[in-house]
């Protein structure tokens, strides 16, 4: 759109602002049509405010992928900035309720507005329209690509309400067979290898967060109650001191596509927040195909989704959605060296200070890496260690054979340089300053505080399983059988795969054609997964398994060069050339790979081999925080009866729902089959389906969650002793 005349193009703008007002005034005056405000308001909240913005910058002809995520990029951020505008102003022209419909809707189309007339006056004289090929669109394969999402939903239709899941299998295959058609370039042709990108991103998140009509997970439980809180309160309260009330991406962004969408915050969470984070492997591929090619973006995107945190726990972290939308378009911006550097400039601004108040914990790995890789491409820079280098690479470059899967190399001119000293002091100060005043400075004590932790504790507990999660993981015990080990082995040759690619982009730098800033950002990554093998408490203050995950945005097409290189070394023995042709070869090879990988993440292998589903997708049965209606009344019921001076005890996971009720929990802990004391008075017991159905409780103990036999806990007299004043036949309470 942003190549379009500009008449048609303001056209088209203003008819989808006027249809928003028109389905916002026939839901006031009764007459509701099913999902068209929502599909409406969702299309302007998303692409108008960032494509106007795009005219305005009079950025053109930068391709539908680029286009795309730079539009959703620039209107998340302004809807999230627009929100604290209205927050923060509106209550001194006595306007209490802020964050309502009424205030959103009429400020954000004046910022609509006064986008049009910015990009008139800015852009009125361009118009050089491309168009779509409708062949393309129709072709067999697009029309199969497109068929997959609907596949994902009718399958968690079909979990949800007939716990049946065959649907989700056959999804699980369909998903793996287009990994394969690509690997073999059968039916799929190069052109809708993004779209391929897209339809399995879409398709693996939905397979999970649709499960349930209820919100599923842990850090979402909390991340729902806040944004329920402005909800309630129709306005923001900065001063609650709570790490993720510091996030506009939770705290603005689902409220504003809430209120103008007039969905619950549930289906926000569960629909929206996917179908952006959908477009993160989009932007991966795009970043890889510009370094790469197109198979080896592929590859390493579809590397990227199979890992179960994409589609699993990320899901119950819709803060970490959003941010890592924000640090892919950096990334994005890094290697682009076509775009004016004015303009570059601005996009690096605005995403910079997005993603810092989308996720502390991305953002602080961003600031370290940006800081390092600053200091580094500085170094890098001056006269002696150029000289170095380029000794270095001639002694291991073989001129006549070059890396067969790029062509020219980059120029390593100080005047392509993409991070600038701005944009690193800028992001540095309003990161910390927005952590230091915000939510009671508790995204700042927790940083402090970590880094005091590890610091104290570094030289008793280096390499310590017990103190480093990430060597704890490594050295975990599986389970025994030939599956188990197969798998520990798939995991383990990642990981060298991972190592022996970056050796290769380190020795041949001059061949390939990786951008500097972002070979620079893929090696403090591979430094930062060492470091979490090795140094107490930094991969658990973020989880080594989140941790990984954000490393993969960087690290995942070193997987596939270092496999690709893995299969040379084994072609040299049975004396088969390092050709274009080896390589597709590898590339084949490596497909059918990273589908067995998929589909041990998946569940898939253990769930046909031996009957045991360890998904959430799959298994409706097993214990995991997902919670039924009765359950939730229950919570429900119990906000309204409790006071302030009550405490609500449960385990673990049915915690996890009272959290997102009631905003705190008090969870059962324990070593073996001792509980914690309970107070005397005061308190409830809540007891959800599990403990009621099945007498099992999941207690935290010294070692990790424990599940135990209700009846044989110390506390069971004291229970039996108190009140029961609440039964729905699936939840209980108990009151003393």
């Amino acid at each position: 759109m942003n190549d379009w005349e500009i008449k048609k193009f303001l056209k088209v703008v203003l008819a989808i602002q006027l249809a928003v007002w028109g389905v916002i005034g026939l839901d006031a005056i009764g007459l509701q049509i099913p999902i068209l405000r929502q599909l409406i308001s969702f299309i302007y909240l998303t692409f108008i405010p960032g494509i106007l913005i795009l005219r305005i910058l009079k950025l053109h002809k930068l391709g539908n992928i680029e286009t795309l995520l730079y539009s959703v990029g620039l209107s998340i951020a302004t809807l999230m900035f627009t929100g604290l505008f209205i927050n923060t102003v509106y209550p001194f022209f006595g306007i209490s309720r802020t964050i309502s419909t009424t205030p959103l809707i009429i400020t954000i189309s004046a910022v609509v507005l006064i986008l049009c007339i910015l990009s008139y006056i800015r852009d009125s004289g361009f118009s050089d329209p491309s168009f779509i090929d409708v062949e393309n669109i129709l072709s067999p394969p697009a029309l199969f690509l497109c068929l997959i999402p609907f596949l994902a939903i009718f399958g968690t239709y079909f979990m949800n309400f007939h716990q049946n899941n065959i649907i989700q299998m056959f999804l699980i295959i369909i998903i793996a067979l287009i990994a394969v058609l690509i690997g073999f370039d059968k039916f799929i042709p190069k052109n809708l290898y993004p779209f391929a990108v897209f339809v399995i991103a879409i398709s693996l998140l939905y397979h999970a967060s649709l499960i349930s009509m209820y919100i599923w997970g842990w850090d979402i439980h909390h991340e729902y109650y806040l944004s329920n809180l402005v909800m309630g309160n129709s306005c923001w309260d900065p001063t609650i001191p709570a790490m993720c009330n510091a996030m506009l991406s939770i705290v603005m962004l689902a409220p504003i596509f809430s209120n103008i969408c007039d969905m619950s915050l549930t289906w926000v969470f569960k629909i929206i927040y996917p179908l952006l984070f959908s477009l993160v492997p989009l932007g991966l591929y795009r970043v890889f195909q510009k370094q790469t090619t197109d198979k080896i973006a592929f590859l390493s995107c579809f590397f990227f989704m199979s890992y179960c945190v994409f589609y699993g726990e990320m899901l119950t972290l819709a803060r970490q959605q959003i941010a890592e939308l924000f640090l892919v378009l950096l990334i994005l911006l890094m290697i682009d060296k076509n775009m004016d550097k004015i303009k570059r400039s601005f996009l690096f601004i605005v995403f910079g200070i997005s993603l810092t108040v989308s996720h502390y914990g991305v953002s602080y790995i961003y600031m370290f890496c940006l800081i390092s890789v600053w200091l580094i491409l500085i170094l890098m820079d001056s006269p002696e260690i150029q000289k170095l280098r380029d000794n270095f690479h001639l002694k291991f470059s073989r001129k006549s054979k070059k890396f067969p899967l790029v062509g020219n190399p980059v120029s390593t001119n100080v005047e392509n340089r993409t991070i600038s000293s701005t944009f690193v002091l800028l992001f540095i100060t309003f990161t910390l300053t927005w952590y230091m005043y915000v939510s009671s400075s508790s995204p700042f004590g927790t940083i402090i505080h970590l880094g005091d932790h590890i610091t104290s504790s570094i030289y008793t507990d280096f390499l310590n399983p017990e103190a480093a999660q990430g060597l704890e993981v490594m050295i975990a015990e599986v389970d025994p059988g030939l599956l188990h080990e197969v798998y520990r082995v798939i995991n383990y040759l990642n990981q060298i795969f991972i190592l022996i690619g970056c050796i290769v982009v380190l020795l041949k730098y001059r061949e390939l054609k990786f951008e500097r800033g972002y070979a620079a950002f893929s090696m403090l990554n591979l430094a930062i997964l060492f470091a979490a093998v090795s140094v107490p408490f930094l991969a658990s203050s973020l989880n080594m398994t989140r941790l990984y995950h954000i490393t993969l945005i960087f690290l995942a097409p070193f997987c596939v060069i270092g496999g690709i290189t893995v299969f040379r070394v084994l072609s040299k023995v049975v004396k088969v050339t390092w050709t274009n042709k080896s390589v597709k070869s590898s590339l084949k090879l490596l497909a059918v790979y990273f589908v067995i990988f998929m589909l041990y993440q998946s569940g898939f292998v253990y769930g046909v081999a031996e009957g045991n589903f360890y998904s959430i997708s799959l298994n409706s049965t097993t214990d995991s925080p997902r919670f039924n209606e009765q359950e939730i009344l229950t919570g429900e019921w119990l906000r309204d009866k409790k006071t302030e001076y009550t405490i609500t005890y449960s385990d673990d996971y049915r915690g996890l729902m009272l959290v997102a009720i009631l905003g705190k929990r008090y969870t059962f802990r324990g070593d073996k089959e001792i509980t914690t004391c309970i107070p005397p008075n005061n308190v409830y017991i809540f007891l959800g389906h599990e403990n009621v159905k099945n007498n099992k409780i999941i207690l935290i103990t010294p070692h990790g969650k424990k599940s135990v036999t209700l009846q044989n806990l110390t506390f069971y007299n004291t229970l039996l002793n108190m009140n029961r004043i609440y039964n729905n036949g699936d939840a209980w309470i108990y009151y003393r």
